[in-house]
């Protein structure tokens, strides 16, 4: 088993205040993960496997100042999370885009249960507030924006966003209300690690949390979301390790979309 303590250490966990499986120290945890560790597919654009073990996430995250995206990134924190004694499931969802549907549960959300009360966690998507959304339909504020569960069927929720553009809700992805183990992920690791039609496999995405907004990175643009004021600055193979360290706290390295 990994040590646990080396990652709190690394997120600057007070586990002297957050210790219980209270919702407020689950939002503790949330939060700190959310502002240190970034989504990325740096492996995946540089054709390295990716980090499904505890052990590989550990020494990516902690070692390497590094982050990953779904699969990595929620399961990681899942085995975390179940250290603490919280009740978590993995569940499968399907990313609504504008072109459309992705592949069918593709995308790995998390469920925590409290006291009876489930919440949805979600640290390995490129969009979710820095806390757990209760199921119950509220709407929850955080600086990025406005978002809410919303109950599809009896099998089925949607992660929405509010829309200041569109004035309405805008599904994010679909959940599959059913526990999952990281095998049931086998056919979505392999399509978004390997194929053409991947968004991860066609180009860069690093993206992080901050307590003003969000950075995101991609092959093209450095977009800087500041108290809802967005600033986009043109990327390039001479100016995107710079933008790694300052903006993600990625150590400058190599990635192949640049190359």
């Amino acid at each position: 088993m990994v040590d646990f303590a080396r990652l709190e250490q690394y997120l600057e966990i007070d586990t002297d205040q957050y210790h219980d499986t209270s919702l407020e120290t689950l939002n503790a945890y949330i939060r700190q993960y959310a502002l240190h560790v970034p989504f990325e597919n740096i492996n995946v654009q540089n054709g390295w496997p990716l980090a499904l073990t505890d052990e590989a996430m550990m020494h990516k995250v902690v070692d390497e100042q590094r982050g990953g995206f779904c699969y990595e990134m929620n399961y990681f924190f899942k085995h975390y999370l179940e250290y603490k004694g919280f009740e978590v499931k993995a569940l499968s969802a399907t990313v609504l885009s504008p072109k459309g549907w992705a592949r069918e549960g593709s995308h790995m959300s998390l469920q925590v249960v409290i006291e009876g009360v489930p919440y949805v966690v979600d640290v390995g998507f490129g969009d979710m507030p820095k806390f757990a959304l209760p199921m119950d339909e509220t709407s929850m504020q955080d600086v990025t924006g406005s978002y809410r569960v919303h109950h599809v069927d009896e099998t089925h929720y949607d992660i929405e966003k509010w829309s200041n553009d569109n004035h309405q809700w805008q599904t994010s992805y679909r959940v599959l209300n059913e526990p999952k183990q990281l095998d049931d992920f086998k056919d979505g690791i392999e399509f978004n690690q390997s194929s053409p039609d991947s968004i991860f496999v066609q180009g860069l995405l690093i993206t992080i949390a901050t307590e003003v907004g969000r950075n995101t990175l991609t092959e093209n643009h450095l977009t800087l979301l500041v108290n809802g004021e967005k600033t986009v600055q043109d990327t390039t193979p001479d100016n995107y390790q710079a933008f790694l360290e300052k903006y993600f706290g990625i150590p400058e390295m190599t990635i192949q979309t640049f190359e």
